[in-house]
């Protein structure tokens, strides 16, 4: 997020390494609250690091090698792993993937994220079990929990099984000033639109990415902050009810330094 920007539902503080952005504040924590911004801080990572890695070996292949090569673009290339296995393809096959690999990393990122979301609400569900007297087929609970219905159905059941006192007003209310769109619709419930994500990441593992008619699906990069943002204030929400729930230690966080 930009310094021009009018509002600031996150309470972001300026970055102290460049003075016209923000970043997250520092906010309380479970323990699988600061796990879960550790992978999601890593996947971020990746994700830059790679787009980054793609774009140099595209400006170095496209400026300086490719132009020396005997048949240009044509130019068969071995390309080889340190174990010796390797494929080839032509130089503008490989010029093609430093694009085409951008829209397959910010679909995996998408899938990445979602699943590390699920991952805190398992690591959360395990840790509260047995207090309130569940010591067996913990794991089918768990996934029970969370298959087979849409958001607000799975936080009905986690109310239920656990007692956390979910109520679908407080949530929307969390989410009062943060903007809640995704691929061109908007949304009042943050529920609703962490139902459109997983109907995306469902065509992402299970459909091969495809939309309708063949259409890849296409996810922004630049959307990478916002769904940190958004994820930021879910699972804030959702540790505030187990912690009140369980009397569980939520110790003050830095989100980049977890």
């Amino acid at each position: 997020m930009t310094s021009d920007d009018s509002q600031n539902p996150l309470n972001m503080g300026p970055d102290p390494y460049a003075g016209d952005t923000f970043v997250l504040p520092k906010t309380k924590c479970t323990l699988e609250r600061r796990l879960f911004f550790r992978r999601l801080n890593e996947i971020t990572g990746f994700l830059y690091v790679t787009k980054f890695s793609l774009d140099e070996c595209k400006k170095r292949y496209a400026e300086t090698i490719i132009p020396k090569l005997p048949f240009k673009e044509k130019t068969p290339i071995k390309i080889q792993l340190n174990s010796g296995n390797y494929v080839v393809m032509p130089a503008a096959r490989l010029l093609n993937f430093t694009v085409d690999g951008v829209n397959v990393l910010t679909r995996q990122t998408l899938v990445m994220f979602y699943g590390s979301f699920e991952t805190y609400l398992y690591q959360l569900f395990d840790r509260s079990f047995q207090a309130v007297g569940i010591t067996e087929n913990q794991f089918d609970i768990s996934r029970d929990i969370l298959m087979s219905r849409k958001w607000d159905g799975k936080f009905c059941k986690m109310s239920e099984v656990f007692n956390i006192g979910y109520r679908a007003n407080d949530i929307v209310n969390h989410y009062s000033s943060f903007p809640l769109e995704f691929e061109g619709t908007k949304h009042k419930n943050p529920l609703h639109f962490l139902d459109d994500l997983a109907q995306v990441r469902h065509r992402i593992v299970h459909a091969s990415s495809i939309l309708e008619k063949d259409k890849m699906i296409f996810i922004d990069i630049n959307s990478s902050h916002e769904l940190f943002g958004f994820f930021f204030l879910l699972t804030d929400y959702i540790d505030i009810l187990f912690a009140k729930r369980f009397g569980y230690t939520r110790d003050e966080v830095n989100p980049a330094e977890a």
